[in-house]
């Protein structure tokens, strides 16, 4: 047997219980591709994904899949093949560009058990900077509504267009943003602001000019 897959035996020492358990978490995790410690109905699963977590990785390598994991984060994702992943339209990138920066942001409010939160219209109010664009309405619900089923965000409102509506950050957004899309975001919205200083700048200096 190839040595990576000699942990799949372990298997066989699963109780029934923990056999149910093993098939929840792979379901969860080829489904919604992360489970977070801090969620508190997936808290005994992510522990016992640690525990057994060689076999879980040789099963996914039967699948020419891996796991990712941050336990100081308490987040595992599911890394599937290309046809397996998720593909966002430019908006969503620009979306999800967004909440990572915003998470950047608040990560030091991040427990065991509690997510930093943001109101949708901070998240509307970054979007709009990162973009130069207003979001509409529409796209606006749809974006929430996907990361919402993605496990990227948590929307604490049934009104995914109402301004004071709470979004929790999942710590699953750094897994799926790294850290040089993070500083390629950042540079782009510093060239923006800079950008944006010197047409006022150009602006005022016409203005002077007039009689």
């Amino acid at each position: 047997m190839n040595q990576d897959l000699e942990a799949l035996s372990l298997i066989q020492n699963l109780s029934s219980d923990e056999f149910e358990r093993f098939k929840a978490v792979l379901r969860i995790l080829t489904s919604k591709t992360f489970i977070i410690r801090g969620i508190e109905k997936e808290r005994e699963l992510y522990a016992f994904t640690i525990q057994n977590i060689a076999l879980f990785e040789a099963w996914f390598s039967c699948m020419d899949a891996s796991l990712t994991r941050d336990e100081s984060a308490g987040v595992i994702a599911f890394r599937g093949a290309g046809n397996t992943r998720l593909h966002f339209t430019q908006e969503e990138i620009c979306a999800a560009l967004t909440l990572r920066l915003l998470y950047e942001d608040k990560k030091i409010e991040v427990f065991l058990t509690a997510f930093p939160a943001i109101s949708i219209g901070d998240f509307q109010q970054k979007f709009n900077a990162m973009t130069g664009e207003e979001i509409k309405k529409t796209a606006l619900i749809r974006i929430l509504s996907r990361f919402s089923s993605c496990k990227l965000i948590s929307v604490e409102s049934q009104d995914y267009a109402d301004p004071e509506g709470l979004i929790q950050l999942y710590p699953s957004i750094p897994l799926s943003i790294d850290r040089n899309a993070l500083d390629e975001a950042m540079a782009f919205l510093e060239k923006r602001e800079k950008r944006s200083g010197d047409d006022d700048n150009e602006d005022a200096d016409f203005a002077e000019e007039e009689p």
